[in-house]
């Protein structure tokens, strides 16, 4: 029996790659670094996942040990792994790496430990790796399709997607993983950018004007008549550009992204408008969900006005919640975080931009 660890406790943690993990009879390791959870999931011992959008039985998840990152025993199951999940948001990576170098400096194994991050992002294993030029880690990368949220404040239940699908980049792994519902992937890379510029893409065609209309659940925004129109004008865009940049079908993309928009609009999925629209500044990045299709569209001559709505009511919550931020003051100004955040969009795009945000104000 393998050992593995999952860096991450919160609700991907132990409410997906957990599940996998024990349907698989492997037992596993939490580290996390919040204490009271921790302690929480030490004193419970097990806790319950049930299936928002399907009749299929609840899973309790009893199999784990749990550590406090900061406690030394953390850093001697991460020594002893032979594989490490993450599950702690891409922009939280970097913090792992005094974890991950004082587990390599007490590894008395002579393979290589393997971590796999499990992160929503273009390239997660980038905010680390570089700290390891020696190789002395082989990294890889998984993609989340699986939406998990928290049951009930102050519990440790979840109520989850029915998915059991977790691809993986077997080619930087370099081995297979025999776990129940992860599957090697080849052109993995490609697979986890079309998911970024699709799946996340469309998220964000839902949260943010669903934000400006005042809605609070994810699945009713999804099933808003305007906001249904405006996901059914940007996959036309998204399926004609995407399967041109990656050589793909374009009824293959079609059919990838018409899974995205069930999925989003199946009023069983629990979510929120407030988890998906959050973390707007990174939202808005060269390489996300809005700025790398806008400019994949504008390469190959598709109609972009409509994610250019979808860039404008971002700004609008952005500037709502203060939550834009550069040099250290909060960004009050549409055409500020325009210059300063997509300063990456060519300007006449930006200044279309502009011109439908006013539409909002």
């Amino acid at each position: 029996m393998k050992r593995v660890v999952i860096i991450g406790a919160g609700q991907n943690g132990r409410g997906y790659i957990a599940r996998l993990l024990y349907l698989s009879k492997q037992p596993f390791i939490f580290i996390d670094k919040s204490k009271p959870l921790i302690e929480k999931l030490n004193r419970e011992k097990s806790y319950r996942i049930t299936f928002s959008d399907s009749n299929r039985e609840d899973i309790i998840i009893d199999n784990y040990e749990a550590y406090y990152i900061d406690d030394p025993k953390a850093i001697d199951v991460v020594s002893k792994a032979d594989i490490v999940f993450t599950s702690i948001a891409e922009q939280n990576l970097p913090s792992l790496v005094p974890v991950l170098k004082k587990a390599v400096r007490t590894r008395k194994r002579e393979d290589k430990l393997a971590v796999v991050t499990c992160e929503n992002g273009i390239s997660p294993k980038q905010k680390i790796m570089p700290e390891f030029p020696d190789g002395e880690i082989v990294f890889s990368e998984s993609i989340i399709f699986c939406t998990t949220l928290q049951k009930e404040p102050g519990t440790l239940d979840i109520v989850s997607e029915d998915i059991d699908y977790l691809p993986y980049d077997i080619e930087a792994l370099g081995m297979e993983l025999s776990y129940h519902g992860m599957v090697a992937a080849n052109r993995f890379h490609d697979l986890l950018q079309r998911k970024i510029y699709t799946y996340n893409c469309l998220s964000a065609c839902i949260s943010y004007p669903g934000y400006y209309k005042e809605y609070t659940a994810y699945g009713e925004a999804a099933n808003d008549e305007d906001i249904k129109k405006i996901m059914q004008r940007v996959a036309l865009s998204l399926n004609e550009s995407i399967s041109k940049k990656y050589n793909i079908l374009k009824k293959e993309q079609a059919e990838f992204t018409q899974r995205a928009i069930r999925k989003f609009q199946n009023k069983l999925i629990i979510d929120t408008i407030d988890r998906n629209a959050r973390d707007v500044q990174r939202k808005l990045g060269r390489n996300e969900r809005m700025v790398a299709p806008l400019l994949i569209m504008n390469e190959y001559g598709c109609d972009t006005s409509v994610l250019e709505l979808v860039v404008a009511s971002a700004l609008f919550y952005g500037i709502n919640t203060k939550t834009v931020v550069a040099d250290g003051k909060v960004l009050q100004k549409a055409d500020e975080i325009l210059s300063n955040v997509c300063r990456d969009l060519p300007k006449a795009v930006r200044d279309s931009i502009y011109k439908k945000y006013q539409s909002f104000e």
